[in-house]
């Protein structure tokens, strides 16, 4: 981007001064050639999109910036059904156990969705072996994860979901309920210790409203935070192993897993907070 903005700015310069020395409009015409063919190389030095998606440069830059060091990666499985039987409903798996390298953060967006991105993971004492989650598609689309290294590389591993579409404008079947409100945040949970990882799932009741329906606004769960808490309960930043940030692309009620590298913890505590501030917490684990 500032490679960008001193392009602009001396094009500006030769365009407003043309009385310039000689000299100097002689540098400049370089020194602008010169960044040309750096930002030019810069764009070009985006990989090929083996799924051929309209979309492909478009979501790189705004989600991971225009600058972002990019490779396609094998190290990271994303799993997606070939045929979305249920649109509003698609389950996605991000296996992250053969990534080589320090995870520094993790996005994950649906190219064609009205509203692409679908989450943000910010690793803080552990990084996830396996993230899952269900989201929505309005069409047939390629669904992207995308893992940011200790040296700033983004690598993406890419998965194309057939569909007839439609999910992220349906209306929702929780909210039809005339009860609906008497039953928002209530959970169910899982721990699961197993001898290389535990496993948190959790499915809690919510609208999860995409803003997309006539007359219904925005309201969805857009923070998850993850703590490691054993028997005190408390949560802080040396228990947060992670935070999760949504959009309106996930599904409604929806289920969430998480499997770490085995440790010592054997409590977890999940605190979620909506657009409308309603804050909903669970301990999973051994009590």
């Amino acid at each position: 981007m500032t490679r960008f903005w001193s392009l602009m700015m001396l094009s500006w310069n030769l365009i407003m001064y043309p009385s310039i020395h000689k000299s100097v409009r002689a540098a400049s015409i370089i020194s602008l050639a010169v960044l040309f063919s750096l930002v030019s190389s810069k764009a070009f030095a985006l990989p090929e999109d083996i799924h051929k998606s309209p979309m492909w440069q478009y979501n790189i830059e705004r989600y991971l910036g225009t600058d972002a060091d990019v490779v396609h990666t094998d190290q990271v499985s994303l799993k997606v059904p070939d045929f979305a039987e249920d649109s509003a409903q698609v389950p996605l798996t991000i296996a992250l156990d053969r990534f080589e390298g320090d995870i520094r953060s993790i996005v994950s967006w649906v190219d064609l969705n009205p509203v692409p991105h679908l989450f943000s993971y910010q690793p803080h004492q552990q990084a996830p072996l396996t993230l899952a989650l269900n989201f929505r598609v309005q069409q047939a689309t390629t669904v992207r994860a995308a893992i940011q290294d200790e040296n700033d590389v983004w690598h993406i591993a890419s998965a194309h979901v057939d569909a007839a579409g439609g999910g992220c404008t349906a209306p929702s079947v929780t909210a039809s309920n005339p009860h609906w409100s008497d039953q928002l945040g209530n959970s169910q949970g899982r721990y699961f210790s197993r001898p290389a990882s535990n496993r948190l799932k959790l499915s809690i009741m919510h609208p999860m409203d995409s803003g997309m329906v006539e007359n219904v606004p925005i309201f969805h769960i857009n923070e998850i935070q993850i703590h490691a808490v054993n028997n005190d309960k408390t949560m802080d930043e040396e228990s947060l192993l992670g935070e999760m940030s949504l959009s309106e692309s996930a599904s409604e009620n929806p289920l969430f897993v998480f499997d770490f590298a085995g440790d010592d913890s054997n409590q977890y505590a999940l605190r979620l907070r909506d657009t409308q501030g309603n804050v909903f917490k669970r301990i999973l684990g051994d009590t």
